[in-house]
């Protein structure tokens, strides 16, 4: 039986000094737009994940993970820690799969926006990073990197449905004795800190999946909420219909489905997130799904292939709702930067080159690669379309659901362009 091959400097070619190197020049790219910035990238969102406290709003893995950090460097906190997991997955994914010419993973990063969602205080930047250990913990048998990537995928709501979508892939692609007991583990764990955090911090706190889909419909159709309103004599409702109405034809609000936050402002007295959860979203989910089910299945394709559309759309505005710390009002986001359309043509430009490139090297090096390579390629690509499907479905644009999964496309390319041609050990012929 052949021996399963190891992570170390020496079967995958690169020394201590090459690693280090590597490792510090991924974290200072990651960590440049920020420095450019003069801040990390914020949205209203980043308070929930700085560090600085638990919000009920949110997955709490972040604030209680980086809250001894803000504790000495403030909002940098995050993003220091997403460029050091960050930097980690990529030498992680550098040497279990014996890539050379590894340097060419910085341009790649460049491509795939990695470094501006480092940069950011958000948790988008976990979900390459939670992949990544995954996939490398079922190649060597890492019960510590299952753990670690169980943490990250608890970092948001989504982590767990797509954690399953991967586990079961690999269990498809190598068998359920093959893959092992990582992904079990994985989930497993990312079950236990979020019913932890979320037993510690607001316990009574009730889930708003349902009121997510259902804003994101009626954000569209507004009538929803008319008919909801008639249904329930919940007259807030034709008031909220009305204001929909008539703010999401603003230049501004272009491509939202999240008009539920503006409701939460205009009747802060009277539109109760937790009722509406309760008492209103299932019901207009059941009616669009029952009413206009070919025009809700039109909107879900549309939102699909809209995160591969040439425009681009970030949620770093230049004014915020939360109050950010005295040095964000002298940062590039703070004047405007990212809501200019050449600035936002060039990330456009980035997206568009690492599809490009995607399609380049599948059609070049498909072929090139053994069997165990082209089944982890066609998982990294079906995770990223099972990302896009879910918030397709559940939430639409903004963007930033779409980037997320740019990095993996950009591992992709990597592994068609840098995997090393010698015939390889793989899954499919070793192990118990």
């Amino acid at each position: 039986m052949a021996e399963r091959p190891r992570l170390n400097a020496t079967t995958r070619g690169m020394s201590a000094g090459a690693t280090a190197l590597m490792f510090l020049s991924l974290v200072a790219l990651f960590l440049l737009p920020a420095w450019l910035n003069g801040f990390p990238w914020v949205m209203d969102d980043s308070i929930a994940y700085s560090g600085q406290g638990v919000n009920w709003m949110r997955a709490k893995t972040a604030a209680v993970l980086v809250a001894p950090l803000y504790g000495l460097i403030g909002y940098w906190a995050l993003p220091v820690f997403n460029a050091v997991v960050n930097a980690a997955a990529w030498l992680l994914l550098i040497r279990s799969f014996d890539l050379r010419g590894y340097w060419l993973v910085l341009p790649l990063a460049v491509l795939a926006l990695q470094p501006l969602y480092t940069s950011a205080v958000l948790v988008d930047a976990w979900f390459f990073a939670a992949v990544v250990f995954l996939i490398v913990s079922i190649r060597s048998k890492s019960p510590f990197l299952a753990l670690c990537a169980g943490i990250l995928f608890s970092g948001h709501a989504s982590g767990l449905i797509l954690a399953g979508v991967l586990t079961v892939l690999v269990a498809l692609f190598f068998g359920i004795r093959k893959a092992g007991v990582m992904p079990v583990l994985a989930i497993a764990t990312a079950i236990v800190v979020s019913s932890f955090l979320n037993a510690k911090y607001y316990p009574d706190t009730p889930s708003l999946s349902r009121t997510f889909l259902a804003a994101r419909l009626f954000s569209v159709e507004p009538e929803l909420l008319r008919l909801e309103c008639d249904r329930s004599s919940e007259k807030v409702l034709c008031e909220a219909a009305d204001l929909i109405e008539t703010i999401r034809h603003r230049p501004e609000n272009a491509g939202r489905r999240d008009f539920f936050w503006d409701l939460m402002r205009a009747f802060p007295d009277r539109f109760e997130l937790a009722a509406f959860e309760r008492d209103h979203a299932w019901p207009i989910i059941r009616t669009a799904i029952t009413t206009m089910p070919l025009e809700t299945a039109t909107l879900m394709l549309q939102d699909f292939f809209s995160f591969y559309g040439t425009g681009t759309r970030l949620d770093f505005a230049s004014r915020l709702n939360e109050p950010m710390p005295q040095p964000f009002s002298t940062s590039w986001q703070a004047k405007g930067v990212w809501e200019t359309d050449s600035h936002l043509a060039l990330l456009t430009g980035l997206r568009m080159l690492l599809y490009a490139c995607l399609a380049v090297s599948l059609i070049t090096g498909w072929q090139r690669l053994d069997r165990d390579t082209r089944l982890w390629l066609a998982i990294l690509l079906l995770v990223s379309l099972a990302n896009d499907g879910l918030f397709a479905v559940v939430s639409g644009p903004p963007d930033r659901y779409h980037h997320r999964i740019l990095p993996l496309l950009a591992g992709a390319v990597a592994l068609l362009l840098l995997a090393n041609r010698r015939d390889h050990t793989d899954m499919s012929s070793t192990g118990k």
